[in-house]
């Protein structure tokens, strides 16, 4: 999109931390799906620099990339890494899965889910071991050194650590590997995406490195075409989440 063309952001009350920033973070959610859905942004525009929406909104840079990770679980925007964000075509009207809340929020909701994870990416992971292409497997490799690096800055490595969960789901080749990991995002809360993937607990345990050589084993074995291997490193690394979440209250 054209500089000149780019439509006006409203100004949102500045950034606190806390539960403040979680309101920022949805009422930038908000305003900025809002604009895409309205037709302001069309499809295949490029969404301002994070730099540009930090200043719009006066917000923490924190906060514009946590309401962007949750606007591409939408289905709205497509996030190139070094790139940009870019406003994709809306998904069309999804039908609820009834087993799994509309909006999944509650520890105990959390902890099944965790445990449901568990049955879905092991075989994910020795699927990918199996099946992919060196294009796929490069994807791994760049959002695993995303994700690594993420964590040696102390970031929010939560959706860092979804993106390379990602990748590894669409090396299966089955794309409803690829759906229901999306499908979870799109229900969880802000906070509640956060948990399922581990980050935040990594930190307040003081487990960083722990949590990037779980992620390294795993990508080492799909590296390898070891499916048993990728089983195994993905089966240690979620049992570590999980116990990682009961340990710091979730």
């Amino acid at each position: 999109m054209n500089a000149s063309h780019t439509p006006s952001l409203p100004e949102v009350p500045a950034d606190k931390g806390g539960q403040a920033r979680l309101s920022l973070t949805e009422r930038v959610q908000s305003e900025l799906g809002e604009k895409i859905r309205n037709g302001a942004f069309s499809v295949g525009d490029k969404l301002p620099r994070e730099k540009d929406l930090v200043d719009a909104f006066g917000v923490s840079r924190t906060v514009v990339r946590e309401a962007l990770a949750q606007l591409r679980a939408e289905g709205l925007i497509e996030i190139r890494h070094g790139v940009g964000a870019f406003v994709c075509e809306p998904p069309a009207r999804e039908t609820r899965i009834p087993f799994l809340p509309d909006d999944l929020k509650k520890r105990s909701d959390l902890l099944e889910l965790l445990e449901l994870r568990k049955g879905v990416e092991i075989e994910a992971a020795g699927l990918a071991a199996e099946r992919r292409s060196p294009a796929q497997y490069e994807r791994i490799q760049e959002a695993f050194e995303a994700f690594r690096i993420a964590l040696q800055n102390n970031d929010d490595a939560s959706e860092k650590d979804f993106e390379l969960h990602r990748c590894i789901a669409e090396a299966t080749n089955n794309r409803f590997y690829l759906e229901f990991l999306d499908y979870i995002s799109r229900h969880a809360t802000l906070t509640a995406s956060g948990s399922l993937y581990g980050g935040e607990q990594s930190r307040k345990l003081y487990q960083l490195s722990m949590l990037e050589s779980e992620h390294a084993r795993l990508v080492e074995a799909i590296s390898r075409r070891d499916a048993e291997g990728a089983r195994t490193a993905m089966r240690d690394h979620l049992l570590q989440s999980e116990k990682r979440f009961i340990a710091t209250g979730g």
